[in-house]
């Protein structure tokens, strides 16, 4: 026969509790941010499957408007076919932006828009420089059309004088 057990103290039993408690729960908050890391890597890819990358040219640091660019301050980062339009500058057509400065400041990273560069008036044909100016004639016309003004005295002037805001 074997010797009698010494009955379990209740300290010791109420501490093995909370040991174990305290590591199952550390176990299980692991398990679950496994998990969860699992399941967003999978949503991320299954959102990624039927993207096409399309490569466009992009800032490589900031550039401050008419700031010349040049070849040092160009990236080509890919981006999904469904965000790039033909505002963007693409990597065949990145010779024509060097040497040319920026009417607005770009962050670095930020995809390059033909809109960021001044036109070019100088270089139109008279048939287009004529057109341009009938543009401008026709929206003077259309009477809901924002006026320009370009001090806050024309703007307090307008306002006064009955003119819309």
């Amino acid at each position: 026969m074997s010797a009698p057990r010494k009955p379990l103290h209740k300290g010791m039993l109420a501490g093995g509790i909370a040991v174990g408690l305290g590591v199952g729960l550390v176990a299980s908050g692991f398990g679950a941010g496994v998990l969860a890391y699992t399941l967003v890597k999978k949503a991320e890819r299954e959102s990624r499957a039927g993207w096409i990358l399309v490569p466009v040219i992009v800032a490589k640091r900031d550039v401050a408007p008419v700031e010349a660019l040049k070849l040092d301050d160009l990236a080509q980062r890919s981006i999904p076919e469904q965000l790039v339009t033909s505002s963007l500058v693409r990597p065949d057509s990145s010779a024509y932006v060097i040497g040319q400065s920026l009417t607005v400041p770009v962050q670095e990273g930020e995809p390059l828009r033909w809109a960021f560069f001044p036109v070019a008036t100088e270089d139109l044909k008279p048939e287009e420089t004529l057109l341009s100016k009938e543009c401008e004639r026709a929206l003077d016309l259309q009477p809901d059309r924002p006026k320009p003004d370009q001090t806050a005295g024309k703007i307090r002037e307008r306002i006064v004088g009955g003119g819309s805001p």
